[in-house]
């Protein structure tokens, strides 16, 4: 079970990806559109549903576990990725 947890933690940090991409570009006083913020939420929620669902077709007793570590580390690096551009990024 740890593998899947683990698995599942890295996961979660690759489907960050398109988001930090958007995030990079506000903190460097870029302003992204409102598509391009929505559609790389989408990708992130896209692929760890797809992520999730090959899990379960090849092991469905580690669908939890995965999953669950995938949506965790994704919330939480986003969250934390976000918190950090905010502060970053130019108020006007």
């Amino acid at each position: 079970m740890a593998l899947w947890v683990v698995l599942g933690v890295a996961a979660g940090l690759l489907a960050a990806t398109p988001v930090l991409f958007v995030l990079y570009r506000v903190a460097r006083g870029d302003k992204p559109s409102m598509a391009a913020g929505l559609g790389s939420i989408l990708a992130s929620f896209f692929g760890i549903q797809l992520l999730t669902l090959t899990v379960h077709l090849a092991n469905s007793d580690a669908t939890l576990p995965f999953g669950g570590a995938a949506a965790l580390s994704f919330l939480a690096f986003s969250t934390l990725a976000g918190l950090l551009t905010w502060r970053k990024a130019p108020h006007k």
